[in-house]
């Protein structure tokens, strides 16, 4: 079973250098940026989100434990659209290369609906690549549904 538990500073650390570079390469595969940009605007996106680290403001970002092992980890946030409807929006959530395959994505899921609640707020939301079929296939699984979508035809 998979805890989340308050993501310690050498965890956040090693996680921000990894995220910086595999956001950038994300956008790179999507084709929303160009190769010779994309380091610069991701590393510019993770300090306008997380201005003070682990102490910024309404963000959450835990590693997922099972047992004494990290298998994952997962950023959230808590936002509002209105200033009246809280929501839960999913930042980043990874399981650890060696770990895939096992449930640990759909069980992390799970521990977040459990941490939505002890945060007051009954919605997720959440971003996913049109190329990551996994992780939508989860997330579909899961209950989630599609409120927007882009698309793009390249000529």
């Amino acid at each position: 079973m998979i805890k989340l538990i308050p993501m310690n500073e050498k965890d956040f650390q090693k996680y921000l250098e990894w995220s910086v570079k595999n956001y950038a390469d994300e956008k790179i595969k999507s084709g929303n940026w160009s190769p010779n940009v994309a380091m610069e605007r991701s590393e510019q996106e993770l300090k306008r989100l997380l201005p003070n680290g682990l102490q910024t403001t309404n963000n959450y970002l835990f590693s997922a434990m099972e047992g004494k092992a990290n298998v994952g980890m997962i950023w959230i946030a808590k936002r509002s659209d209105d200033g009246v409807n809280d929501f839960i929006w999913i930042y980043d959530i990874v399981v650890d290369p060696e770990e895939r395959g096992k449930g640990y994505g759909y069980e992390i899921m799970k521990a977040l609906e459990t941490k939505a609640k002890e945060l007051q707020v009954s919605t997720v939301k959440l971003h996913v690549f049109g190329h990551n079929t996994t992780a939508i296939a989860l997330y579909k699984k899961m209950g989630y549904s599609i409120t927007n979508m882009v698309m793009e035809k390249r000529l």
